[in-house]
């Protein structure tokens, strides 16, 4: 999907020129309990279009399905759980881009 996206979009450029907001969306992507969104960031960082500190801060917010079980037995604890890694995901992928 990545390949011909770029095809028409200047993904490169259009990271490059967003990059807070890439950081961001990413960390608001790893929310989702779910491992299959965290493969835009990978494929995007593994075709160098993406760098590390974003493809890092989405990986600490996503945790793939290993919080559903949480999420069945206390709505609060998931909360509490991501809302730790969103600020630790922004926090270290934040620190990873200023030091580019």
């Amino acid at each position: 999907m990545i390949y011909y996206l770029q095809m028409f979009l200047d993904i490169d450029a259009w990271i490059q020129t967003n990059i807070w907001i890439v950081l961001i969306i990413a960390v608001l992507i790893g929310i989702i309990p779910e491992s299959g969104p965290h493969l835009i960031f990978v494929t995007l960082f593994a075709s160098g279009s993406l760098p590390f500190a974003i493809l890092l801060a989405s990986s600490i917010v996503q945790d793939g399905h290993g919080t559903i079980p949480l999420l069945a037995v206390s709505k609060k604890n998931f909360v509490v759980l991501k809302f730790i890694n969103v600020l630790a995901g922004l926090v270290i992928g934040g620190m990873g881009l200023l030091f580019i």
